[in-house]
């Protein structure tokens, strides 16, 4: 499937979400914004799944049917993949396919989660929140991250995730 097309499907399925909208939400997409406009760098990362944080609910049926979905594709290899102890870029394209990757900003001995939210709280049903499989994410990284990180706690007292 073209990338094009990939992205034109991805906002297609986000449409009915648009009209839930709410304060909580503009200042998550601000902050987004924000982490892509700030960061210094970003690298491919291997971290244990227990360290990854999201920093939304998933509270949206269409969400909800997606992440339940991408659940069962995970639980369907759990055990294959717990022996192999990662989850890698590979696997997760091959497994639950989604237009980005799943990007973090390091929050001390933690990670949020600001891209990727369902396909987290996927695979914490899969394997539970206290798993360490290791998962490859894109970590996005600051010279003077508190700003940030202190957004991004915001967003999840918001949330009620803190």
């Amino acid at each position: 499937m073209s990338r094009l097309r990939q992205w034109w499907l991805y906002l297609l399925s986000k449409r009915s979400e648009v009209a839930a909208l709410d304060y909580k939400d503009a200042y998550m997409a601000k902050v987004i914004m924000d982490i892509h406009r700030l960061r210094g760098d970003k690298a491919q990362a291997m971290l244990p799944l227990h360290a990854l944080q999201p920093i939304h609910r998933i509270d949206r049926e269409s969400a909800r049917q997606a992440t339940q979905a991408r659940a069962q594709a995970l639980a369907a290899r759990r055990e294959q993949l717990l022996a192999h102890g990662r989850l890698d870029l590979a696997a997760l394209t091959e497994i639950i396919p989604s237009v980005s990757q799943i990007k973090v900003v390091r929050d001390g001995e933690r990670w949020l989660a600001f891209e990727g939210n369902g396909r987290l709280y996927a695979m914490r049903e899969a394997f539970g929140e206290d798993c360490a499989l290791l998962v490859e994410v894109e970590e996005y990284r600051f010279a003077h991250p508190r700003k940030i990180q202190r957004r991004l706690r915001r967003v999840r007292r918001l949330n009620t995730l803190e």
